[in-house]
């Protein structure tokens, strides 16, 4: 009964060990330990098309910024 608690315990460890050179390895190959971070999607005012935050357009009305999917809706955003 001994032998098969060892046997278990060093597989698990074995597991373990394994799993930690895994996630070493993925972070190194992601270039760095941050953690991929997907961008928030925010609504377009004008036309309602979903765009990414980081790439949208910023617009102005009524001295408050807006994110917009194109310069087509910036301009219309504008003049409204």
């Amino acid at each position: 009964m001994a032998r098969v608690a060892v046997f278990l315990f060093l597989f698990f460890a074995f597991l373990l060990v394994l799993r930690v050179i895994r996630v070493l390895l993925a972070s190194r190959l992601r270039g760095g330990s941050r953690p991929t971070v997907e961008g928030e999607m925010v609504r377009d005012p004008v036309c309602g098309t979903w765009v990414d935050r980081r790439i949208a357009l910023a617009g102005r009305k009524g001295g408050e910024w807006f994110p917009v999917c194109s310069e087509k809706c910036r301009q219309s955003l504008e003049s409204a």
